[in-house]
């Protein structure tokens, strides 16, 4: 049956993170009334709060020690399999749940958790045997699928174009050979693939030229970006028999292309570029709107300039700032600005658009 309520028909493109492990948790209680209210779609999962995480190191304590105590969403591997049933009770069995599982220092589920040795970081992987690669793969991919989730916002694509790179420094790239780059990413989707999870290329249209991370600045494409070189995974792996269920927008802007806008929020790259040059017919999601690089206004502007630009997940990891103490989750603020930009005729298509976006969402859902 089709939603009538607007702003519940919008917040089915909200990909949210929210607080709190378990059931009866004051904080998810609260925070899952409002994504209810406001019918968001799909929940993303952290292992650490990065708000409560700042506030332990600035009163000195151990990064690893902070880290262990400012945890989200993740415990173990039962409790994270009982969270993800509560949250299907809570916001609906449609709901899509992604994690962020890159390996190495982007590894929400890791060994002193109790989960599986993590993926090696993308830098590491890349040295292993094609075989070796796979093996990693499969394994990481069926450990995700045992725990309840859907998808996984992996594997990143960007090309190396510079080793004191944002990216490159933590060793979340691949490297600067674009067939390996197109084989490691290769390895992970087909692994995701197997277990009926999604996986996801990130960060279009490359940040492997960029000279500034997203989390606190928005980079320029220009010069140095090369774009034969950072969309070559891009065209390759569209062009398999079944190529990668979503694709992530980056808070860059790619000077060539628009001059104003970040690409996570410019209709010249998603639909333009995206869509009608290469061809990609899956989810075009955006990075965390509470990102710096999403622009000053903060998540909900955010989200409104990417939907009009043609995205189909909205996602606010709502962890970097907050929502503070006492300060209400921003799903239903999200999901009515939303709605509001579709009334009013500013979002191409209507809510046919709308609509077809949230198919696709559903889409996500493990098979």
């Amino acid at each position: 049956m089709r939603v009538t309520d607007p702003v519940t028909r919008a917040g089915a493109l909200l990909s949210v993170g929210v607080r709190g492990a378990v059931p009866g948790d004051p904080r998810l209680e609260a925070d899952l009334d409002v994504c209810a209210a406001a019918g968001v779609g799909s929940v993303v999962l952290f292992d650490v709060d990065v708000p409560r995480y700042r506030a332990l190191v600035e009163s000195g304590a151990d990064p690893a020690e902070a880290r262990w105590k400012a945890h989200r969403n993740v415990r173990s591997p039962g409790q994270v399999r009982t969270l993800c049933g509560y949250l299907r009770a809570r916001l609906g069995q449609r709901l899509v749940i992604l994690v962020d599982q890159e390996g190495g220092e982007v590894a929400r589920l890791r060994a002193e958790r109790g989960f599986l040795d993590s993926l090696p970081a993308p830098a590491d992987f890349a040295r292993l045997r094609s075989a070796d690669r796979r093996e990693a793969a499969r394994r990481q991919a069926r450990e995700l699928a045992d725990l309840g989730l859907d998808g996984n916002l992996a594997p990143v694509v960007d090309v190396q174009r510079r080793a004191d790179g944002p990216l490159a420094a933590k060793g979340r790239l691949f490297g600067g050979d674009t067939d390996l780059v197109i084989a490691c990413a290769r390895d992970v989707v087909v692994a995701h693939r197997a277990e009926g999870l999604s996986s996801c290329l990130k960060h279009f249209p490359g940040l492997g030229s960029a000279d500034l991370d997203t989390h606190r600045a928005r980079p320029i494409l220009d010069g140095d970006y090369d774009a034969e070189i950072e969309l070559a995974p891009y065209r390759a792996l569209f062009s398999d028999g079944v190529p990668p269920e979503m694709v992530m927008a980056a808070h860059a802007v790619w000077l060539a292309v628009d001059p104003e806008r970040p690409a996570s929020a410019s209709p010249r790259v998603l639909r333009d570029v995206l869509r009608n040059q290469l061809g990609f017919e899956g989810v075009i999601a955006t990075d965390s709107l509470d990102m710096a690089g999403a622009g000053e206004g903060g998540s909900v502007p955010a989200a409104v300039a990417a939907l009009e630009a043609g995205a189909d997940l909205l996602m606010d990891a709502v962890n970097l700032s907050g929502p503070a103490e006492g300060i209400a989750h921003p799903a239903r603020a999200l999901a009515e600005a939303l709605a509001d930009a579709v009334e009013s005729g500013r979002v191409e298509g209507g809510w046919d658009a709308v609509d077809r976006s949230a198919v696709r969402v559903q889409g996500l859902r493990r098979s």
